[in-house]
């Protein structure tokens, strides 16, 4: 990703390979859960116990790795294209196109980030992600929260 003679990031594509792996599934769907489920709560002024997260976290464990094993047999490695107007997501089971205007939520987590759509999300670890691509996804990212709140 090159600078331009502002000094701002250019709007050039992210390109990136997704062979995704348990371990950081399993940390990107935990920590979602967990996160998701202390928003719940704080809307009913309650906060979100050790023994709740506990809780959650070992349901995740205990659940989620024959979705993760569904999913990679379904869907398969992927390959991403990601610029300031969509993200382009290419695997076994087909090209899926997602504008940034779709998208529901981004969250960022210790493994990676999560696109969230109304349908579904779309994780993202960040080690498949060199220095310079997550550089330029952050701004990416900064342009549709920038846009959202318009």
């Amino acid at each position: 990703m090159q600078k331009d003679q502002a000094g701002v990031l250019g709007d050039s594509p992210v390109e990136f390979h997704v062979s995704y792996r348990l371990a950081e599934y399993l940390a990107i769907v935990a920590a979602h859960s967990v996160a998701d489920f202390a928003r719940v709560k704080a809307g009913q002024g309650k906060t979100l116990g050790r023994r709740d997260a506990w809780t959650l976290r070992c349901f995740v464990y205990l659940f989620a790795p024959p979705i993760f094993l569904f999913k990679v047999l379904r869907v398969g490695a992927c390959d991403f294209r990601i610029d300031s107007t969509r993200i382009v997501r290419s695997a076994k089971s087909g090209v899926v196109t997602v504008p940034w205007s779709d998208l529901v939520a981004i969250h960022e987590y210790p493994a990676g980030y999560l696109f969230a759509q109304k349908t579904g999300a779309m994780p993202v670890p960040y080690r498949v992600l060199t220095d310079v691509q997550r550089l330029a996804l952050d701004h990416f990212i900064g342009i549709y929260r920038q846009r959202s709140l318009e």
